[in-house]
């Protein structure tokens, strides 16, 4: 994949990963009384689950075209700039959508409001998401085939 084709994957997918994280911080704030890292956390174990299960399925699928029975893992390494939709879900949706940024400036409020709060949601949100992101391989190697 050409580099502008590379980028231009990734800005459609950002666009979209980033309205779509847009519209879940305002669905919390327009249904829910949680204050607003509440969605961000819950952003970012949706997202780590999401790019787990699309980097494994779509690396699991690029293994299946070619015959070849690899570990994802190792092929994600091997080819993680080769595929439009790598580009398109995993860089450019999900890496929109979990915005760590927005994860960094509530912790630095956080810090300033409930030190037992802030570490609810740094920990939490590391432990979570390194679970979601394990849990979302394993179904997008599964349904690779």
């Amino acid at each position: 994949m050409s580099t502008l084709i590379a980028y231009l994957f990734v800005l459609l997918g950002g666009a979209a990963g980033a309205l779509s994280r847009f519209g879940v911080q305002e669905l919390f704030r327009a249904f829910t009384r949680w204050p607003g890292w509440v969605a961000v956390f819950f952003v970012n174990v949706l997202g780590s689950f999401l790019i787990g299960l699309v980097v494994a399925w779509l690396q699991g699928l690029i293994a299946l075209e070619h015959s070849e029975r690899l570990d994802p893992l190792q092929l994600y390494i091997d080819t993680q700039d080769a595929d439009h939709g790598l580009a398109l879900l995993a860089a450019g949706f999900c890496g929109a959508f979990t915005t760590f940024s927005s994860f960094s400036l509530d912790n630095h409020f956080l810090a300033k409001e409930s030190r037992a709060l802030l570490l609810f949601n740094m920990l939490g949100s590391l432990i979570t998401c390194l679970a979601a992101v394990a849990l979302g391989w394993s179904v997008g190697k599964a349904m690779a085939g």
